[in-house]
């Protein structure tokens, strides 16, 4: 399936990488620490200083602006989290 979509995970192809692969797992990350901490603003501070330190230790700082894209999705992914929790507690309490 990657080969169709020209997506290597080796890093020959880094729009790839940026665009597809790191939101997802920025994604599935965010939403199972959501699932195990339950601490919405510490998984996305985490994730934020390690997308900054990562800017900047092995891109470049155009990279800056996916720093910002990625913690959006790991909001998007607590939030996913939560709403599975609070649907959840809402089956288990009728």
């Amino acid at each position: 399936m990657f080969n169709m979509l020209n997506i290597y995970v080796d890093g020959s192809d880094p729009m790839g990488l940026v665009l597809f692969i790191y939101p997802v797992l920025v994604f599935i990350a965010s939403f199972v620490l959501q699932l195990v901490v339950h601490k919405k603003w510490v998984i996305l501070l985490v994730n934020f200083v390690l997308w900054l330190i990562l800017t900047f230790a092995i891109f470049n700082s155009s990279f800056l602006i996916w720093c910002f894209v990625y913690t959006f999705i790991a909001l998007i992914g607590t939030l996913a989290s939560d709403l599975l929790i609070y649907a959840k507690n809402k089956l288990i309490t009728k």
